[in-house]
């Protein structure tokens, strides 16, 4: 039986969601928003989560939470569910925030996987249609709204207070190989910034390792042997499919 957050408090669930099965590999991630990660995260678990056997539980969803709350709520859902068998992880974005080094490397000493965002989750989004230039955006989101806009017709209303991913939306982020091709994107913006501290690696998304752990696109070789070996998480599984 899965669990899930009511009033702030994990609790068990009835039954699992339709297409789950006993045996997926489980997940939990703890984001920023209430809207935007959480919407791509259930359409992870509704299109790949039965093939890949995974599941992705989330938190309770509140809007603007810092960083360190990010890492909060990750760490208190590790303590609730055990170390063991899930693999937890804390989405946010630099957003111009200053504790972005201190909440990255609190995650990691508590075996939770942070996947930063700098500037913004829509970045990751853009990297479903294109690639982004390196120059440095120092924080603004501005650029890459317009372009995401731009990129296909299913976003050109995409803007604060409709920034919710529907299914036409998620449908066209997955359309033409989208999802493996942004995790390519994002692993070439990262090794860019191999030696740089979280904060100044901008622009790039640690999302593709997420997507990676999930099966859903496989990581290179290099990458899969740095994180088992850097990483105090769970190991990284291999990709299946």
């Amino acid at each position: 039986m899965s669990k899930y957050r009511r009033g702030g408090q994990l609790v068990r669930s009835s039954a699992r969601p339709q297409g789950q099965r006993r045996g997926n590999r489980a997940f939990y991630a703890v984001a920023e928003g209430e809207a935007t990660e959480y919407d791509y995260l259930r359409h992870l678990n509704r299109i790949y989560g039965p093939d890949h056997r995974f599941l992705i539980q989330t938190h309770n969803q509140r809007r603007g939470l810092s960083a360190s709350q990010v890492v909060d709520g990750a760490c208190g859902a590790l303590e609730k569910l055990g170390p063991d068998g899930v693999e937890v992880w804390a989405l946010f974005d630099h957003d111009g925030q200053r504790d972005i080094d201190q909440a990255c490397a609190r995650a990691r000493r508590h075996a939770i996987q942070p996947a930063l965002s700098h500037p913004s989750f829509e970045l990751w989004l853009l990297l479903h249609f294109q690639d982004f230039s390196p120059a440095a955006q120092n924080g603004s989101n501005d650029v890459i709204m317009e372009k995401l806009r731009a990129a296909h017709s299913a976003f050109a209303n995409f803007r604060e207070g409709s920034e919710h991913i529907d299914e036409r939306r998620f449908e066209a982020l997955r359309a033409t190989n989208g999802i493996r091709k942004a995790a390519e994107r994002a692993r070439r913006m990262s090794a860019t910034f191999a030696t740089e501290v979280p904060s100044r690696q901008d622009p790039s998304t640690g999302l593709y390792r997420l997507i990676e752990s999930l099966g859903i696109v496989a990581p290179s070789p290099r990458a899969a042997d740095k994180l088992r070996s850097d990483s105090p998480g769970p190991a990284i599984p291999k990709a299946r499919g």
